[in-house]
């Protein structure tokens, strides 16, 4: 469930042979305003045209299209040989409207569906048609490089490498808010403020059968990056997140959770290095508990180019805290809130509260054609006074024993990714977790211990 974001807008030849901005994963990032260029729009043929439809004279109202087809197959394995094996198929069209300078509304259904799954179908796994974006853009000024927008509608969110908010591109179903945001934008600062009702783990199977307005999940904000333009510098993104949770529940707590995280994430590259890291602390409480946690980031890799083949060799690490005592009024466990499980490769099976692990990986690469990377990961947990999760709080995987033992277990992973061309890309990812200690002495081997996946992906 590896989330592959490609975040440039530089132009490439289509397969006609006209020059077109590169798609992207949050499909309402991209921008196709420059083809109101005579130039360019002249060379646009066949679908092409379809990203620049001019609607006036001059071009300033025009409409985009384009669409989202990914078939895969799955196959989940636990440590008894129990699991599941089915395919899934999500599909996804947008229509990009701006009318002027000022107005744009962007509209995104998409559709998630199963076959052949023997299990009763997860929210992540299957949504027969709903709106992922349904939006409408103000833009207050736009003058020398700054301008402010107000969004309001359904959006999806994703900020930095999509630690703690993400788009959710691994499973079928992608995540989504509703509400309001304000963005901010210059050449050195991009800030968004927002308030948010989440949908994403809804029940609701049909089509536009999806609450409005009526989430248990509230999500608020603030979230500043800074760029400065040199790219042997370092940049810094800095964010306040609010969030409440009316159903919560922890091994050592459950109830309303309101949760407060300020957090600062430091990245950049310099000859031949990256690092990318981020460092949040939280508050709030959990029912009658107060909150007091900490989750670090880390991520650093060596790059050697070659005239053919790149090769990246990198090391993660990353630490989470969990509830250090279960007789106190302090609950300790760390919540990521909303992130992108494959952060760890394959099936994410952890979810990043009370654990600490270390990461190495290799990655093979042809630069916009070919990338393998292979990776091992060994967890551990950072309190042995509580258990291990899966999918955020409400969902305990394995409860404290009383064992004593931190060990959890490795992960092997392979992710071998191929790009036929601009529009089709294909990958496979298999994943197998080598349970011990902890995971391996309790009874219910609930952990998924085998993970594969085969994905198409055809982006227009």
């Amino acid at each position: 469930m590896l989330l592959m974001v490609r975040c440039d807008l530089g132009f490439s030849q289509d397969d006609e042979g006209s020059e077109l901005p590169r798609t992207m994963l949050i499909r309402y990032l991209e921008d196709y305003s420059s083809l109101r260029d005579d130039a360019l729009n002249d060379k646009l043929t066949g679908l092409a045209s379809l990203k620049y439809i001019p609607i006036n004279k001059d071009g300033s109202t025009y409409l985009s299209l384009g669409w989202d087809v990914r078939p895969y197959y799955e196959s989940l394995r636990n440590r008894m040989d129990q699991g599941d094996e089915y395919l899934l198929t999500r599909i996804m069209f947008h229509t990009d409207l701006h009318i002027g300078n000022k107005f744009r509304l962007f509209v995104q259904p998409a559709s998630g569906l199963d076959f052949f799954k023997e299990q009763p179908p997860r929210p992540i796994d299957r949504d027969e048609l709903f709106f992922l974006n349904l939006f409408i853009d103000y833009k207050f000024w736009n003058k020398d490089d700054k301008s402010l927008t107000a969004r309001l509608g359904k959006q999806e969110i994703n900020y930095g490498r999509g630690r703690m908010i993400t788009i959710r591109h691994g499973p079928n179903v992608r995540h989504y808010w509703e509400g309001l945001k304000v963005l901010y934008n210059s050449k050195k600062w991009n800030i968004d403020a927002f308030l948010l009702e989440y949908y994403g783990n809804n029940l609701n199977e049909g089509v536009f059968d999806n609450p409005i307005l009526d989430s248990e999940e509230t999500f608020w904000g603030a979230y500043a990056q800074y760029n400065n333009g040199e790219p042997t510098k370092s940049n810094y993104d800095f964010y306040y997140l609010g969030f409440d949770d009316e159903v919560s529940q922890f091994y050592n707590a459950e109830g309303v959770e309101t949760r407060h995280s300020l957090g600062m994430r430091w990245y950049g590259k310099k000859n031949g290095w990256d690092y990318d890291m981020d460092l949040v602390g939280q508050v709030g409480s959990v029912g009658a508990q107060r909150i007091a946690a900490t989750g670090f980031y880390g991520d650093v890799g060596y790059t050697i180019k070659d005239k053919s083949l790149n090769t990246r060799f990198g090391l993660k690490a990353d630490y989470f805290t969990g509830d250090r005592d279960s007789t106190d009024t302090k609950l300790n466990n760390f919540n990521p809130m909303y992130p992108r499980q494959g952060y760890f490769q394959g099936a994410g099976a952890l979810y990043a509260s009370n654990f600490w692990d270390i990461h190495p990986s290799i990655t093979l690469s042809i630069p916009q054609k070919f990338s393998f990377m292979a990776d091992w990961t060994w967890y551990w947990r950072s309190s042995v006074e509580d258990g291990i999760y899966i999918g955020g709080a409400g969902l305990p995987l394995l409860p404290d024993d009383g064992n004593g033992k931190s060990y959890l277990g490795s992960q092997l992973d392979f992710l071998l990714r191929y790009i036929v061309n601009k529009n089709v890309s294909a990958q496979i990812n298999y994943s197998h977790f080598y349970s011990g200690g902890f995971v391996r002495d309790n009874p219910t081997p609930r952990e998924i211990s085998d993970f594969l996946n085969i994905i198409i992906s055809y982006q227009f």
